[in-house]
């Protein structure tokens, strides 16, 4: 009894100590380079996770009447014009004060300048690289396309493995440019503001999940399930309900990372050498274990859970089936 809840105690502490570094690493962490490197047979499953992995909706390349090679900025420049109107709307002077109200039309003149100098860069960006680009998407349809005829081989499997992530890189460099200059644009519009406009403070972030991006949502789920997995388990509340959501994350892990022979590119020697059982998957199972018995009962808020709730719930019931 007293190993079980050690056991218990234990992988609710490493849980919450890594939902907590998440929490307070927030504008660090993202679960993006963990998908990016998924390995085995279920990979593309989480290469699909993450929001335009290789750049095919940021950098669509499309050909004009001339057969000339063109990326298209629309959306883009759509996703950037929302930004500045609920930029706008958000600082709107809440009463009718002259002045206030001749601020606000300054603004919205300012910002929609603003708007047509970062729409103007983009496409002189896109113009500038269309051709690396419409290369780039050449070589990575003849990558999807190519199948090796004998993918066993191990040299196969680097070869494969170092041209997909040599891909994976040409895109992120085009991609972080795009990225780095719409935190410009966010950073030239919040400059436009006056002093009483920069009182009311910034524009909070959506609270409405449905409003991020993909990998947003993925990092507040994995940071936020994590901590309240690791809160149960060490508190002993709902443990069995808390140690089968580790165990599910757990098998996320082990799908991503799997330890089987012949799946390229192998765990780092420094980290050990594991066959089809590797430390993962060992947590993985001690959280089943945990999830089997009533560990919470012993040391935990589940042992009032259980005399409070459930054992008068089931003992009125069996009187009245007796």
């Amino acid at each position: 009894m007293a190993a079980l809840v050690a056991l218990r105690l234990g992988l609710g502490c490493h849980f919450f100590y890594e939902g907590t570094w998440k929490i307070k690493h927030k504008e660090e962490f993202t679960a993006e380079p963990f998908l990016t490197q998924a390995k085995g047979p279920v990979a593309g499953l989480f290469y699909a996770m993450l929001p335009d992995i290789d750049g095919r909706q940021r950098l669509r390349v499309e050909t004009d009447a001339n057969g000339k090679p063109t990326i298209n900025a629309d959306a883009l420049a759509g996703r950037w014009n929302e930004m500045r109107q609920q930029f706008v709307d958000y600082y709107r002077p809440a009463a009718s004060d002259e002045a206030a109200t001749a601020a606000h039309q300054r603004l919205q003149r300012a910002a929609e300048r603003t708007y047509k100098d970062f729409k103007k860069w983009l496409e002189e960006y896109f113009d500038q690289n269309v051709d690396d680009i419409a290369a780039y998407f050449g070589a990575l349809e003849r990558f999807d396309n190519n199948k090796e005829s004998h993918e066993d081989a191990t040299f196969q499997k680097q070869r494969r493995w170092d041209r997909m992530m040599e891909l994976r890189r040409e895109s992120a460099r085009w991609i972080k440019d795009i990225e780095g200059q719409e935190t410009a644009y966010k950073h030239s519009l919040y400059a436009l503001l006056d002093e009483q406009q920069k009182e009311q403070g910034r524009m909070p972030a959506s609270w409405n999940p449905f409003r991020w991006s993909r990998i947003e949502q993925i990092n507040f789920a994995v940071t936020y399930a994590l901590t309240a997995i690791g809160a149960c388990l060490m508190l002993g509340l709902c443990s069995r309900l808390a140690a089968l959501g580790g165990a599910g994350f757990m098998c996320f892990v082990v799908l991503t990372q799997p330890a089987f022979p012949g799946i390229y590119p192998p765990d780092p020697p420094v980290v050990g050498h594991a066959l089809l059982i590797n430390k993962d998957f060992v947590e993985m199972l001690a959280l089943l274990v945990i999830a089997s018995v009533p560990a919470g009962r012993w040391g935990g808020l589940d042992y009032f859970l259980y005399h409070v709730i459930f054992h008068p719930f089931l003992s009125r019931k069996l009187k009245k089936e007796v």
